[in-house]
């Protein structure tokens, strides 16, 4: 059982690797079609963007909820083995 255990703890913790590489790259996309949409003289293109903008943020939300979920997992499971 224990063996199981440390393998779905090394499982979850190569998950969340790979959330913490995701979550800088939503800010990044964020910020960029905020910017995009700042610097728009068209008032379309200026809404698409935001909106965008908005849908980068909602991902970032996101994955931290996921980020959350499995670190509580983790620990979980870390505390059931001793």
């Amino acid at each position: 059982m224990e063996r199981k255990t440390k393998e779905l703890i090394r499982e979850l913790e190569e998950r969340l690797e790979a959330l913490v590489i995701a979550i800088p790259k939503e800010i990044a996309a964020h910020k960029f079609y905020l910017d995009l949409a700042n610097s728009s003289q068209h008032e379309g293109a200026r809404k698409m963007f935001l909106e965008l903008a908005d849908q980068e943020f909602g991902h970032k939300q996101s994955l931290e909820k996921v980020v959350k979920e499995i670190q509580n997992e983790i620990a979980e499971l870390k505390a059931g083995m001793k």
